[in-house]
């Protein structure tokens, strides 16, 4: 009897030393996200590329800022790509085909549309919701 509780609590201490082990792991390093690149840019092609960095700065999802750029031709939205950010990369990747929400739409329809955000990435969804939002009404003012 005593073999196999000493056996029983061997093993559970094994357990929680490895459950302990695994649950530290090292912390990311933060990347340190520029604000001082151009907001408005043209591409030889004449697409106009708004980098949010700058103009967003108190803009945050979970962890800091989530810029992004859109690229506009013709007065519509090209694509919008996410920036490289501090957000988790699980997070990212759920919210990340919000940005396909706008590609295709004239601006001003873009403005208007109403995008839902991401279950389970809730903070990173709104910060790059508010990030095209923000992006497209510069556009909108500085065309």
């Amino acid at each position: 009897m005593k073999r196999i509780l000493f056996l029983t609590l061997t093993l559970f201490c094994v357990l929680c030393t490895s459950a302990q082990e695994q649950t530290q792991r090292p912390r990311r390093q933060r990347y340190e996200i520029p604000t001082d690149a151009p907001i408005k840019t043209k591409q030889q092609d004449g697409t106009v590329v708004i980098n949010t960095s700058a103009l967003c700065k108190d803009v945050r999802g979970y962890r800091d800022m989530t810029p992004v750029q859109i690229f506009i031709k013709k007065d519509k939205v090209v694509r919008v790509e996410a920036l490289r950010n501090n957000e988790g990369p699980k997070y990212m990747d759920m919210a990340r085909p919000l940005l396909d929400k706008w590609n295709g739409q004239k601006v001003k329809q873009a403005q208007a549309q109403k995008v839902d955000a991401v279950t389970g990435a809730t903070f990173t969804s709104n910060a790059l919701i508010e990030n095209v939002r923000q992006g497209l009404k510069y556009y909108a003012e500085k065309k």
